[in-house]
């Protein structure tokens, strides 16, 4: 369809997008609906986007990018679980990787909007032990995979294929849903979920793109000589900078692939007369340390895990820029029905974030899970240039870190981490503030 529908949103809606000011929840329907495009990467952390130049040009240029966006709970199937609900992992049971069986998928942004009219498709890695054969729930139609880039196992409706490069097939299945979409009703709006395996080990890239000349400057968590402050599982890893910045060079070469498909996909979306009707949403699963700490992975309380990219584009509808307001994965749902012009159907525990409100703090959150080896359990308060403060449970003893991050953004000092307690900073109402945290429910209870 070469001319494009105008897909005009209430009034009062389009004022509030516009301003981003504090309104409430807009639930009447709007004349039509926009599409959602809704792109997860895998264990991409701040700054590697940066590489992708066709998608910086799309939506970092003229979407708004939310520089301080973080996963509430840093490990892939249990992050991707709130990212689709809105909800904190304690609310929907995906505490570890294997644990999809639990989740309550009727409280998911593909059934809200499945149940609004939308037709729904999903491409990509979904989640970690979903049986690929198997139809998600609100899904119309999927082509899904667990892992890997060369020849990797898809189910394609059904069907098993093994294409020969995993991010140019879930790019393809992309576009050819909307080919799809467009061909069956292009009067009706559509949810597609892209899901691109990258920048996740074992970091293949395209054949093109093997010796792209990128570097990966460290940051000061990456150069911390004394870790004695540090929990013992900290201390047993020594993973270094230099070890980090070459997985970091790795992990970025995928992501230019990445960008070849997202920039087919806005071609795409353009020759159809769809993407000024298209609400698009990138972001990251989790972050992954890269020597910050000796550390290696995922799955623990510091920058490099819990920080994600997050990019949010609709033209004339949100505007844009960067935005510095603390924006945790929680929120894409409810941010999306909202500009889609509906009210979620159940209590999430996320905000729309096209209000001008600010949090004080968030929950982070994780379950130790065996299939990720040693990582402890562990929560956490977490408000940006103000503190850090993180209870993690061994057995029956609790080892508790402090951090300033007005003074110590990279959390170089745990203030809790000496044998004294001289100096030490109150931590008892943080403590309790936590313990309440971990049991919220909805938006009114939960940080």
């Amino acid at each position: 369809m070469m001319v494009t529908r105008r897909r005009v949103l209430a009034a009062a809606l389009l004022t509030g997008l516009t301003m981003l000011t504090a309104a409430p929840a807009v639930t009447a329907a709007p004349v039509t609906r926009p599409n959602v495009l809704l792109v997860v990467l895998d264990d991409a952390g701040i700054g590697q986007t940066e590489v992708m130049r066709h998608t910086r040009a799309w939506l970092g240029r003229t979407g708004r990018e939310f520089t301080h966006a973080v996963a509430t709970t840093p490990s892939c199937c249990p992050s991707r679980s709130s990212i689709l609900s809105g909800r904190y992992v304690h609310n929907t049971g995906v505490t570890q990787q294997d644990r999809i069986g639990v989740y309550d998928h009727d409280r998911t942004l593909q059934r809200e909007l499945k149940r609004a009219g939308y037709a729904t498709a999903a491409a990509g890695k979904l989640f970690n032990g979903w049986e690929l054969a198997k139809k998600p729930p609100h899904i119309d139609h999927w082509a899904l995979q667990h892992g890997g880039y060369v020849k990797a196992h898809f189910n394609v409706g059904g069907t098993d294929v093994y294409p020969a490069y995993s991010t140019t097939f879930t790019g393809r299945q992309v576009t050819g849903y909307i080919d799809r979409f467009e061909r069956e009703n292009d009067r009706r709006p559509w949810f597609i979920y892209a899901g691109f395996v990258a920048p996740h080990s074992p970091y293949t890239p395209e054949p093109k793109y093997a010796d792209a000349p990128l570097s990966w400057r460290t940051n000061p968590a990456g150069r911390e000589r004394d870790r004695a402050d540090k929990p013992a599982y900290v201390r047993r890893f020594r993973f270094s900078a230099e070890e980090g910045a070459r997985t970091a060079v790795a992990q970025m070469r995928t992501l230019l692939s990445v960008d070849d498909q997202l920039e087919a996909i806005r071609r795409r979306l353009a020759a159809t007369g769809e993407l000024d009707d298209t609400v698009v949403v990138l972001l990251s699963d989790n972050g992954k340390s890269l020597g910050e700490h000796g550390l290696p992975s995922k799955f623990v309380p510091y920058q490099g895990s819990i920080r994600v990219p997050l990019l949010l584009w609709w033209p004339g509808r949100v505007p844009a820029g960067r935005d510095t307001r603390l924006a945790p994965l929680i929120d894409v749902v409810p941010t999306v029905l909202e500009l889609a012009g509906l009210a979620p159907g159940y209590r999430v525990d996320g905000r729309s974030l096209l209000t001008g409100a600010r949090r004080d703090r968030v929950l982070l959150e994780y379950w130790h899970d065996a299939v990720n080896g040693s990582y402890p359990t562990w929560a956490s308060t977490y408000a940006p240039g103000r503190y850090q403060y993180v209870e993690y449970q061994e057995g029956p003893r609790v080892v508790r870190e402090y951090y300033d991050l007005h003074r110590d953004p990279w959390q170089l000092t745990n203030l809790l981490g000496d044998r004294g307690t001289a100096g030490d900073p109150d931590v008892g109402p943080l403590s309790a503030t936590l313990a309440r945290d971990r049991t919220c429910v909805g938006a009114g209870d939960c940080p």
